[in-house]
C-alpha cells in the first residue's frame, strides 16, 4: 500500500512554505505544494495517496474554486484556507462535504488549519461509536465523522454496543437520543458505561434537540461529557468532537506516564499495588493459584562503580526487556533500582519456575553481549500470601535465601 501523504496547494509561495514548514512539526509523511491548477491536476493523476488537502480557494488559473471541484471529485479530504470570508460560499463548501472552511488571518490560524489536516490523518486509528435508533441525523452524523476519517460503527441498541465493550473500546461513543430522551434506557446505559469507564478514560456525547435541554443535562450528570444541539454546523460538531477525544487522549497519557517507570518503560511500584492488588483479590476470590517472584541484579554496585551509571542503565534496561519478554502474560515492574517484581496466574508450578530459570539463563549468557557488561540476576518465588504485601514479603525473603546460597539462582519460597 502506498504511504499517504500531504497535498498543499497555494499559489503565494511563502504561504505554501509556512503551511509546509507547520505541518512538518507534526508529521515526517511526505508533503506535496502545487501552486496553481494545472500542477494539482497532473500530480493528482499519478500514484501519491493524498491524505488530506490544504487548499486556497482561487488561484491564479482557478478563479472560481476549481481546485476544490477537483479535489472533491478525487474524494480527497480537503480543508479550505481563503484569505476572504464569504458566509455564503462556506456554507455551499460545507454542503459539498469540505473538512473545514479557515480564514488565513495570522499565524494561529493557519496552525488550527494545520493541526486539523494532521487530526483528520490521525482519526483513521481513531474509533467512533454511534448508538441510535434511526433518528434523521444519524446519516448525517455518520457522513460527517468519515469525512473526518473516523472508523464509525452503528449500534442499534445498548445492549448490542456494551457486548462490544467487553472485547474493545472506542475513542468516543455518540448518543443520538435526539427522538427519543423520554427513553429511560439511556440513562442505565451511561451508569453501565461509567461503571467500567470513567468519563476521562472513554468521553461520550448526546444529540439534544433544543426542547430537550433540561434532558441532555441530567444525561451530563449521569456520566455523558458533552452535548450538541441538533440543529448543529459541521464546524461546531467537529470542534466539539475533537476536544473531547483529545482531552481523553492527554489523560491517558498522563496516566500512563504516572503508572511508567521513566529509563524501563514498564510499570512502576506504584501502578504493581494498584494494579496488582485488585488483581490479587480476583484471583483469590476465583479460588485460582498466583506466583510472585522479586528479581535482583547480583552485584549491581559493582556494575556502576567499574562501568559507570550509563552502563549500569544499560543493565537494568536489558533485565526488563527479558522480564517483560519472558512473563509478557503477567505483571511486571520496576520496584526500584535493579530490583523487579512479577505476579501472575499459575496453572502449573513447574511451567512458572521454568520461565524464571529461562529468564536467569537468558541474562547471564546474553547480559555481555547486549550491554557490554556481564552480569547476572537472583529471583525469589513464591506462591502464597494473604494479601499482596505478604506475596512480595514473601518472595522477597526467597530471593535473599538466592543471594546467601551465592546468587544467579532461583529460590521458591511457600
Amino acid at each position: 500500500m502506498a504511504q499517504d501523504a500531504f497535498l498543499i496547494i497555494e499559489d503565494q509561495k511563502s504561504m505554501a512554505l509556512l503551511l509546509q514548514r507547520e505541518l512538518a512539526f507534526l508529521t515526517d509523511l511526505p508533503i506535496y505544494i502545487c501552486h496553481s491548477l494545472a500542477e494539482a491536476t497532473a500530480l493528482l493523476n499519478t500514484n501519491v495517496n493524498f491524505s488530506v488537502c490544504l487548499s486556497d480557494l482561487n488561484l491564479p488559473d482557478a478563479a472560481q474554486g476549481e481546485a476544490i471541484d477537483l479535489l472533491l471529485s478525487k474524494h480527497i479530504t480537503t480543508i479550505v484556507v481563503t484569505a476572504s470570508y464569504n458566509d455564503e460560499i462556506r456554507q455551499a463548501l460545507f454542503k459539498r462535504k469540505v473538512a473545514d472552511y479557515v480564514l488565513k488571518d495570522g499565524l494561529s490560524s493557519i496552525r488550527y488549519a494545520v493541526q486539523t489536516a494532521y487530526t483528520i490523518h490521525q482519526n483513521s486509528q481513531r474509533q467512533v461509536w454511534l448508538l441510535s435508533s434511526g433518528s434523521k441525523s444519524s446519516s448525517k452524523l455518520l457522513g460527517m465523522l468519515r469525512i473526518h476519517h473516523f472508523q464509525v460503527s452503528l449500534y442499534e441498541s445498548g445492549h448490542e454496543l456494551l457486548n462490544a465493550l467487553k472485547k474493545n473500546s472506542p475513542d468516543l461513543i455518540l448518543l443520538d437520543v435526539s427522538e427519543d430522551f423520554s427513553n429511560s434506557e439511556f440513562y442505565t446505559f451511561v451508569n453501565q458505561i461509567r461503571s467500567q469507564y470513567s468519563q476521562n478514560q472513554l468521553p461520550m456525547m448526546s444529540c439534544a434537540p433544543s426542547e430537550n435541554i433540561p434532558a441532555a443535562i441530567k444525561l451530563m450528570k449521569y456520566g455523558v461529557n458533552d452535548f450538541y444541539n441538533t440543529s448543529f454546523t459541521a464546524e461546531e460538531f467537529h470542534i466539539r468532537v475533537n476536544q473531547n477525544i483529545q482531552q481523553a487522549e492527554s489523560f491517558l497519557e498522563i496516566e500512563r506516564i504516572s503508572q511508567t517507570d521513566a529509563l524501563t518503560g514498564i510499570f512502576n511500584r506504584g501502578h504493581f499495588f494498584n494494579a496488582g492488588t485488585v488483581r490479587f483479590e480476583q484471583l483469590k476470590s476465583s479460588q485460582k493459584y498466583f506466583f510472585t517472584v522479586m528479581a535482583d541484579i547480583d552485584h549491581f554496585k559493582l556494575v556502576n562503580d567499574n562501568h559507570g551509571h550509563q552502563k549500569g542503565d544499560d543493565a537494568i534496561v536489558y533485565t526488563a526487556q527479558q522480564i517483560q519478554h519472558t512473563f509478557a502474560d503477567h505483571l511486571v515492574a520496576r520496584f526500584g533500582g535493579e530490583e523487579f517484581c512479577i505476579l501472575g496466574e499459575v496453572e502449573d508450578a513447574s511451567e512458572i519456575e521454568a520461565l524464571c530459570e529461562t529468564l536467569r539463563a537468558t541474562i547471564e549468557k546474553g547480559s555481555l553481549t547486549t550491554t557490554g557488561v556481564p552480569f547476572t540476576i537472583s529471583l525469589g518465588l513464591t506462591y502464597s500470601g494473604k494479601d499482596l504485601e505478604e506475596a512480595v514479603s514473601k518472595a522477597d525473603k526467597a530471593l535473599y535465601r538466592a543471594k546467601e546460597s551465592g546468587r544467579n539462582q532461583v529460590s521458591t519460597g511457600f
